[in-house]
């Protein structure tokens, strides 16, 4: 599905702004931006070359393990969380601050999928409340509360959160799985 190529424009841009810095640095600043505009899927594909360049470096595990999580795999973005915390060395830092918050936000994440796998979805839009929507969790929290709020019968509700999804990547020139599960649960109603 195609739809307006703005990411190609501020792909080549970063591309452009980044030809005097390192092959890695230039493929982490790729992978980053393509993360941002929500176009996992590649983004991942670049954080498995980093990988391979640069195992240990906590920055990348911190930004490949939350790219994880944005493209809804949960248990691997815990995990490459917590290298990213381990690779990051004693002391305090901006770096571990952001760390450790990406953790605690996963781990919420987690434990809100539980319980809606349990039948329990008002205990998982409290946990997402509590989150206190966080800008980093957008499309996850907007994805989790309409299923919520589908399992708690407030269709009209999900349905909201759905359309929200379908309008931020409604210009999208690539495919996100976002959009395309929420096109499908409103085409349901």
């Amino acid at each position: 599905m195609m739809r307006n190529k703005p990411l190609t424009s501020i792909v080549l841009l970063s591309i452009l702004m980044l030809a005097g810095c390192g092959k890695t640095q230039r493929m982490h600043q790729e992978a980053y931006d393509l993360s941002e505009v929500g176009n996992y899927n590649k983004a991942l594909e670049i954080y498995e070359e980093l990988m391979k360049e640069k195992p240990n470096d906590p920055t990348i595990l911190n930004d490949y393990g939350w790219t994880l999580f944005m493209s809804d795999s949960l248990q691997p973005a815990l995990e490459m969380l917590k290298k990213a915390k381990n690779a990051s060395g004693e002391g305090p830092s901006l770096l571990k601050k952001n760390i450790k918050k990406n953790i605690t936000i996963v781990e919420a994440f987690i434990e809100a999928k539980n319980y809606l796998e349990q039948g329990h979805p008002g205990k998982a839009r409290d946990i997402y409340d509590d989150l206190n929507k966080s800008w980093k969790a957008r499309d996850m929290r907007l994805k989790y509360y309409a299923l919520a709020y589908e399992s708690l019968g407030h269709q009209k509700k999900a349905k909201e959160y759905w359309q929200q999804i379908i309008d931020k990547y409604a210009q999208a020139d690539f495919d996100s799985h976002f959009y395309n599960l929420a096109t499908r649960k409103v085409k349901l109603d």
